[in-house]
């Protein structure tokens, strides 16, 4: 096997590589199986570096692209997270380089979090030498976190509503940064840039804040120049158990990214180089997702995920759903879409980030009702600059008469201007707004939609 040339050796490998867990699953339903493998499924790659020391050597540098730290931890106050012998480790084998995705798993439960609603807290210093010691030897292109809500809060240095904490039962939340390419100047021997946007960001915030004298936020946000943020609240399906379950308030950091909650948790965390931004939760409380509507920050795409993805369905859990009813999770979630329409939809919106988003995509199906209502509101319109590309897609209509298309998204990312004339169907700089299907839905929204346009004087 040794005489097989190492090109068609590694040409062979890419083939039995299987995609990484920590990225396959940011969309499901945040659990520790989602992102570990189970010892009895051996990955191929695992066992084709167990065939020999010439094998080892080819597939070491791709077996460590993606790379899950699960550390043990007993107290954050104490702050036991050392990432020195995993950092030695990569660095003696030249592994550092090879790093793609860096996921941090923390399986850590402090019950006084929860007993005396006080969120742990960890020192900025220490928190600073954690991140500058793991990026001063990787370079990701994507770095998640999974861990309980308080743990995550902790991290990032903000702080948590947690009287109502004990009706959700929410175990973990992921948080996910991510850019679609590494600085081009980096000091030699290490991954971090010499210079550019995240330390530029880096100097302003620092600078900002010694002026402000208010304390400096996270620097995970900023060692960076990430362009993509995902938060992944999991499922909210245990409120709905509790007697007026809409006056309930999630222990959620999402008002500490936008910045919108008292202090400390008044100046967003998100950065402006963030430029995609993707919300997933399972049956959020629609008092809950309307504080992303109302301080949306300036994005160009904007992803949401209300309702669990097919396959994974929590309405078919019999144990899940005990003392539920399901149409208040339906309301719920059509309520939310409903606002999310009028954002999308009110031509003299005050909120002007809204004005400059340029594609809107849902992980959800759309109702059936409520999408041919749009879509006989739009046959309706003045101006005929939109068009149905698909069910569930609305794509605006270029200068040549074409619609426009996902080509003009780059990983994710828009590239280019588009039209900003009224279209009177969706405003500002919109091209694209697409859902997963179209589909008759157990509750339909399309009343609700239909009160709003009213309402906003868009029908």
């Amino acid at each position: 096997m040794d005489l097989i040339p190492p090109e068609i050796l590694l040409h062979i490998f890419e083939y039995i590589d299987r995609p990484a867990l920590s990225e396959t699953g940011l969309h499901d339903q945040p659990n520790l199986e989602q992102l570990t493998t189970r010892p009895e499924c051996l990955c191929p790659l695992k066992a084709a570096s167990l065939v020999s020391r010439s094998w080892r050597a080819l597939v070491l540098p791709r077996l460590f692209r993606h790379i899950l730290w699960k550390p043990r931890v007993y107290s954050l106050s104490a702050f036991t997270l050392n990432p020195i012998p995993l950092l030695r480790f990569l660095t003696e084998n030249n592994l550092a380089r090879s790093v793609v995705t860096f996921t941090l798993v923390i399986d850590f439960n402090d019950p006084a979090a929860i007993d005396f609603q006080v969120a742990p807290r960890i020192r900025t210093a220490d928190l600073e030498w954690l991140w500058d010691q793991i990026f001063s030897v990787i370079d990701p292109l994507r770095f998640t976190i999974l861990a309980r809500p308080t743990t995550l809060a902790a991290l990032l240095s903000c702080m948590l509503y947690l009287n109502d904490a004990w009706s959700f039962d929410i175990p973990y939340h992921i948080l996910s940064f991510a850019r679609t390419s590494r600085q081009i100047g980096t000091e030699s021997g290490s991954g971090t840039p010499k210079d550019g946007p995240s330390s530029e960001a880096s100097r302003l915030t620092s600078s900002s804040t010694s002026r402000s004298g208010m304390a400096a936020p996270c620097r995970l946000f900023t060692i960076r120049p990430w362009t993509s943020l995902l938060l992944n609240e999991g499922s909210s399906t245990k409120v709905y158990q509790v007697y007026e379950f809409y006056l309930r308030r999630p222990p959620s950091i999402l008002g500490a990214l936008l910045g919108c909650e008292e202090y400390p948790n008044d100046v967003p965390l998100i950065p402006p180089t963030v430029v995609d931004f993707s919300y997933i939760a399972v049956f959020p409380l629609a008092s809950h997702f309307e504080t992303l509507l109302e301080h949306l920050p300036r994005i160009d795409r904007l992803f949401v995920q209300l309702t669990p993805k097919s396959g994974h369905s929590i309405l078919d859990n019999g144990r899940e759903m005990r003392h539920i009813d399901p149409s208040d999770l339906w309301l719920e979630r059509d309520t939310s879409y409903t606002l999310l329409m009028r954002e999308l939809m009110l031509s003299e919106n005050p909120r002007a980030n809204w004005g400059l988003l340029r594609v809107f995509e849902s992980g959800d199906v759309v109702d059936r009702e409520a999408w041919d209502m749009i879509v006989h509101f739009l046959e309706r319109s003045e101006t005929k600059e939109w068009k149905v590309e698909r069910p569930g897609v609305f794509a605006k209509i270029t200068g040549d008469g074409q619609p426009t298309s996902w080509s003009d998204e780059v990983n994710g990312h828009i590239g280019g201007s588009t039209n900003q004339s009224n279209a009177h169907v969706f405003q500002g700089s919109l091209s694209h707004v697409a859902f997963q299907d179209v589909a008759y839905l157990p509750f339909s929204n399309m009343r609700l939609l239909m009160h709003e346009l009213v309402f906003n004087g868009l029908i």
